[in-house]
């Protein structure tokens, strides 16, 4: 450290000047100093460089700064004071490189310049290869589209289920965003719904596609078990579809669950009341269900509404619901046929099979 003791006495002296190019020489050499044999020094150490560098950074003008920016935003144990400065600069050429890359600078930190800088700055946080939920909350709720775009296509970016539920909402007006969220692997099933309900027909075709194109090998297995991960993945989720469960057992209680009820569920987009009284009416848990219900063929969700008794006229609807999105014409005249072809007897035979098998995952 005594190079660095040298280096620190000339920086004392220049500090009492103006800014010059004495001083900006200065600077440069106290930061190769210090980038020489960053991955050595002790935080005692590092901190010395810290406050000498900060306090001649301050003068410095932009191009100055953006350059020790630069040089200082890849190092894992770069002074953490000069880091938080850079990052606040109001310049975003200075601020970029820091707030894209530093791995010293923390999620509250983060979240607070997410909070208080400019649209620039956030798109900046946007682009880091990890973001934390309490990060990204921050930036789908005040930033700009372009944020909420370049976020939501940051596969390193973690999203809170109501950061999720905002995003989606953004994206019922944004057709680009609504593929680039559609697009995200950890995007849940019940969102991705949503997402293809709002969106236009051709964003439709090319996100289907496109997951079909990128995940063929996987989407089979995936969209057949993405329902009870779902399911089960918080106790939130558990609750709610709970309470929808004793809600439609009681109506069948009551005898009052019948055709018209399952049509209007699956006419207002209710996805888990269909879940659920399907589940009632043919005594099969709603995981499996729903399991079913989102797998790639149509063909379980006719056996589940033979076996219930319910018209085309309700079944119609209730297809528009599963992950795969609405049918063409073609396969919806097709699975129309399926479905007159298919008999009572077969669908309860099928169900029984469904049934014991439900009662064996149980116990």
């Amino acid at each position: 450290m005594a190079a660095a003791g040298t280096i620190i006495d000339e920086l004392e002296q220049a500090m009492g000047r103006g800014p010059s190019g004495r001083q900006a020489e200065t600077l440069r050499k106290v930061t190769e100093l210090f980038l020489a044999d960053a991955a050595r020094y002790t935080e005692t150490q590092v901190s010395l460089f810290d406050n000498v560098i900060l306090r001649l950074s301050q003068a410095m003008e932009t191009a100055v700064r953006r350059e020790l920016a630069e040089r200082l935003a890849p190092i894992d144990n770069a002074p953490p004071s000069v880091l938080r400065s850079l990052a606040r600069d109001e310049a975003i050429d200075v601020a970029r490189p820091v707030l894209r890359q530093s791995a010293r600078l923390d999620d509250a930190f983060l979240a607070d310049v997410a909070e208080t800088a400019s649209q620039a700055h956030m798109e900046a946080i946007a682009s880091r290869s990890r973001i934390s939920e309490t990060v990204t909350d921050v930036l789908v709720r005040r930033g700009n589209d372009r944020v909420a775009l370049v976020v939501a296509a940051n596969d390193g970016a973690a999203f809170s289920s109501s950061g999720y539920d905002r995003l989606v909402a953004r994206a019922r007006d944004d057709d680009v965003l609504a593929e680039c969220v559609g697009l995200r692997k950890d995007v849940p099933a019940h969102l991705f719904r949503s997402i293809l309900d709002s969106a236009t027909d051709a964003v439709q075709k090319r996100l289907l596609s496109s997951i079909a194109a990128r995940h063929r090998a996987e989407v089979r297995t995936a969209l057949a078990g993405i329902a009870g991960r779902i399911a089960t993945a918080t106790g939130t989720e558990r609750a709610d579809r709970d309470k929808v469960l004793a809600e439609v057992t009681a109506l069948h209680r009551r005898r009052a669950l019948g055709e018209a009820e399952m049509r209007t569920y699956a006419e207002t987009g209710r996805f888990e009341e269909t879940i659920c009284a399907l589940s009632v009416l043919c005594r099969v848990p709603p995981d499996m269900v729903e399991r079913l219900f989102l797998g790639e063929r149509p063909d379980p969700v006719l056996i589940l509404a033979r076996a219930a008794a319910l018209s085309w006229a309700t079944l119609q609807p209730m297809l528009k619901l599963r992950l795969n999105g609405p049918m063409a014409p073609a396969a919806a005249e097709q699975a129309r046929e399926s479905y007159d072809k298919l008999t009572a007897s077969t669908a309860q035979r099928v169900l029984r099979f469904w049934q014991v098998r439900g009662q064996t995952a149980g116990s």
